[in-house]
């Protein structure tokens, strides 16, 4: 190997190792985001879109459908 490549080397895992945490506190960021964002869609109420007419009777019909 020449000293290029040894000092190439050498400089990109140091700016590796200076910006590792900086990076993982980014993703964990996102990720918790990511996570908030789509349990805030789930615990949404989302409007009933009936597709059969059975789908369409009442809960309060007591069986009958």
């Amino acid at each position: 190997m020449s000293y290029d490549v040894v000092s190439l080397v050498l400089a990109t895992s140091a700016a590796a190792r200076s910006y590792a945490p900086d990076v993982w506190f980014l993703v964990r960021r996102l990720l918790g985001a990511g996570v908030r964002i789509g349990a805030n869609a789930l615990s949404e109420p989302h409007p009933h879109h009936p597709s059969t007419p059975a789908a369409q009777a009442s809960w309060n019909e007591g069986g009958r459908r």
